[in-house]
This record gives structure tokens, sequence and C-alpha cells, in this order.
């Protein structure tokens, strides 16, 4: 029986280390040993000068292993994860079903084990990494989301603890998944990860919205290409550039554009209705403070401010259907001070029916603003 044997991609480097110093005999060996059953292996170093991340390939009874390497010393969470999916992505792109991706810990200084760290975790465990050695590392095991709204609770509570370390956003319409994806830096890769594991975890049509950034617009080919091979038809990709805003807005009064709700997303966090506090995104929606239609007979604002105020993410509260169906109906009012108020044009019963509804008649000081508040006084001014 032949070794094992390794080609390591061995370009990446922190400070004057290079991976060809770090992956001592003795790791390579262990890293065998947990994947094949054997320690013995022979190795090939591939310096083309090109960074293909901290990667080993290994080749052994007709299978082809791709594994991650961590950092030695964790410079932020972005450039921790981001080589996982760079070797990911050439896992799944290789021909054959017998590639398979795998992480490794090396002896690392500094913090893995944050509520962000371990999302991620879970997140690479969904879309089918295996971690080797995470016994020796990690306090809990790491367990496969089990389902979209299992990731989305996990996204909100880690949200929760961090607003900073949400670039990319996901939530639910009744009828598919919706990806809010930056496309630069290490976020383009976390916004590939949360697609293909949406992808594993529901039947829905996904919609991954590709939130432009100065001259960036799109994921990177390779990204795109993997996510066309695994998703197929379940994925629209859709450039979220400022184009796609005006056609919505030109076209609809009641708009629900992606850098709508990307921005409210931003500002206000998860969808939660913010007068009765019900959380099932499918039946919660942005509903506009100065709305589209006032917006749009304004004669004294451009077409480009017009646009701009109905993106903005201080024009809009998160609502459930029934609150927004009965604030655009000016069945209910938000006074200045965020306080509920109550159409007097209203019965007895149907206000009493109201409050039931409505155990929060005020809107939380954590979502009034002062911009919150000018687009109101533009709302009843009409």
């Amino acid at each position: 029986m032949s070794r094992p044997h390794y080609i390591i991609k061995n370009n990446f480097q922190k400070g004057n280390t290079t991976y060809r110093a770090l992956l001592k005999p003795d790791i390579l060996s262990d890293v065998c040993r947990r994947i094949t059953g054997q320690p013995q292996y022979t190795v090939t170093w591939d310096e083309d000068g090109y960074n293909k991340g901290r990667m080993a390939v290994l080749e052994h009874d007709g299978k082809t292993d791709y594994i991650s390497f961590s950092e030695i010393v964790n410079g932020g969470r972005n450039s921790f994860f981001q080589s996982v999916p760079s070797a990911l992505n050439q896992c799944i792109l290789a021909s054959g079903k017998n590639a398979r991706p795998y992480y490794y810990f090396l002896p690392i200084e500094g913090e893995y084990q944050s509520a962000y760290y371990r999302f991620m975790y879970r997140l690479l465990s969904t879309v089918g990494i295996r971690f080797l050695n995470q016994d020796e590392y990690l306090d809990d095991r790491i367990v496969p989301f089990a389902s979209v709204e299992d990731l989305l609770r996990a996204r909100d509570v880690n949200r929760g603890r961090n607003r900073s370390n949400n670039s990319t956003y996901i939530t639910r319409t009744d009828d598919a998944v919706q990806i809010f994806a930056k496309v630069y830096g290490a976020n383009k890769y976390e916004s590939e990860l949360l697609a293909l594991a949406s992808r594993k975890l529901t039947a829905s049509k996904i919609e991954l919205y590709e939130i432009k950034e100065g001259n960036l617009s799109e994921l990177p080919e390779i990204s795109q290409k993997v996510l066309a091979k695994v998703c197929g038809r379940q994925l629209d990709l859709i450039v979220g550039d400022m184009t796609l805003e005006r056609n919505e807005f030109e076209k609809y009064d009641s708009l629900r554009s992606p850098r709508y709700v990307y921005n409210l997303l931003e500002r206000l966090g998860p969808k939660k209705c913010a007068l009765c506090a019900c959380d099932i995104p499918e039946v919660i929606q942005g509903a506009h403070i100065w709305g589209v239609s006032q917006i749009k007979r304004d004669n004294s604002l451009s077409a480009d401010e017009k646009l701009e105020h109905a993106i903005n993410q201080h024009n809009g509260l998160w609502l459930c259907e029934n609150h927004h169906k009965m604030f655009d109906a000016d069945i209910i009012r938000i006074k200045l001070d965020g306080s509920i108020d109550i159409r007097n044009r209203l019965t007895a019963t149907q206000k009493a029916f109201v409050r039931e509804i409505t155990p929060d008649m005020r809107i939380p000081e954590g979502i009034m603003s002062d911009e919150l508040v000018r687009y109101l006084l533009r709302r009843y001014a009409a």
C-alpha cells in the first residue's frame, strides 16, 4: 500500500514565519493518522508564489482531502476564517465525489472560542467541513445547524452580543431565504458560506443580494462557480446596486428594495415588530415612516434625493403585517416622543383590540432617533 501523499500550499506567511516551518513532521503525521489511519506520508511543498491559504491536499486510496490549518497567533476573526473557504472552494470544484474538506487546529494564541467563533465553527460544520482535533482546543463539540431557523437564532444571538460582528445579513420571507451579502474582504466568504449552509438546510429559494461597496459589486468568480455548482436553480444571485434600487423605487410605492431591507437590518437588527415583539421573519415587514408615495410627490427633491430618503435606514421600522396595515391606514400613529396614539374614529371595542395586540405602546428608545422623528414630521405634514 502506498503512503498518503501531501501537497502543501506553503505560501502563507505570518510575520517572518512560513507555514513550512510550522507544519512539523509530528503535525503532518497526526493529520495523516486521523484521516487515513496511518501516520506515514510523503510530501511535496508547492511554492509557486501564489497565496493559496493555509492549506494542504492529502491524496490517498483514490481520495483527495483538503485540510485547512488555523492561525497560530489570532490576528482577528476575519483573517482567522478567510483561508478556510478558499480550501473549501477548491474541494467543491475538484472532480469526482472523493474530495473531502477538513480543518485542523494548530497550537494557537489568542481568542478563538467567542460567540462569533462558535457560530462560524457551526457554519463550517453545516457546509461539510470536518474538524479533526476539536476536542483538544474547544470546550464544546461543534454541532451543525439543524435548520434555517436554528441558524437565524444563532446569528441573532451573536448580533445581540456584538452588532459589529455582522456585515452580511440573513433573514426569511414567506417563500425564500434572503442573504444580503457584502462582497469584499472576509465578508465575501461568509456570504458564500451562509448560502451553502442554506442550501443544506432548506429546499426554499435562496435570494443572495450582492451589496455593492465602492467598485466591488459581485462575489469573486470562484465563489460564483461554487454556488452555481452546489445550489443550481435554487439560488438567485442578484447585484444590489443603485440601478436596481432606482428601478424598484420608480415602479412601486411600497418599496421592498434589497438596500432598504439591508439598511433596516443594519440599524434595527433582525426582523422583530417594534410594537408587539413578534419575531417570525416571514410576517415582519419594513414599514416606511415617510411613505414612498409621499416622497415621490415632493417636487423639491431631485430623483437621487428621493431615492436616498426611500432607502434611508432611519425611515423605517420592523412591523408585523397587522401593525403595518394599521400604521398605513392611520389607525395608529407614532407620536414624536415614541408613544403610540390610537385614532378616535375607532369604537371602544376596536380600541381594546388594538391595545390587546399592542403590548408595547411606545417605540423602544433604541429605535427612536432624531432622524426618525424628522421623518415622522414629514409624514404628518402631508
